[in-house]
């Protein structure tokens, strides 16, 4: 009657190691497939004056191309990616070229303010528009 008793215990046991594994297993699978919205934002912000031209591309895809006080959409699906940004000068010549890389965590939309981006390591994140 023990030893029956004991099988019935170590059976939920794995049935609970397993249950948990499995939630594991959805957190994780939800945190690198979700996609994200980032706008990125070539406007004035607080003492930062926008750029007469920049070209972003993110994990080295295609380049979009932001005029001043121009605004546009990525999208993206891992929660850590790299942003590129080529700031041009008067001229149309490459005057500046800007890698980071960016973590997520579990926000879905972001904005990435470029003339932040461009000078400071922190800060260049700020809440998407609505």
């Amino acid at each position: 009657m023990f030893v029956a008793f004991l099988k019935f215990l170590f059976r939920w046991f794995q049935r609970l190691v397993v249950l948990a594994a499995l939630i594991a297993l959805g957190i994780w699978l939800f945190y690198i497939g979700r996609e994200h919205q980032i706008f990125l934002d070539n406007k004035n912000f607080e003492n930062f004056k926008a750029f007469e031209q920049v070209n972003v591309s993110i994990n080295g895809g295609e380049e979009i191309e932001l005029m001043q006080r121009e605004r546009n959409l990525a999208k993206v699906v891992e929660p850590k990616f790299e942003v590129e940004a080529k700031i041009f000068n008067d001229d149309g010549e490459i005057s500046n070229v800007v890698k980071r890389t960016v973590n997520l965590c579990f926000s879905k939309d972001i904005m990435i303010n470029l003339p932040v981006f461009a000078v400071s390591d922190d800060g260049f994140i700020v809440p998407a528009p609505k």
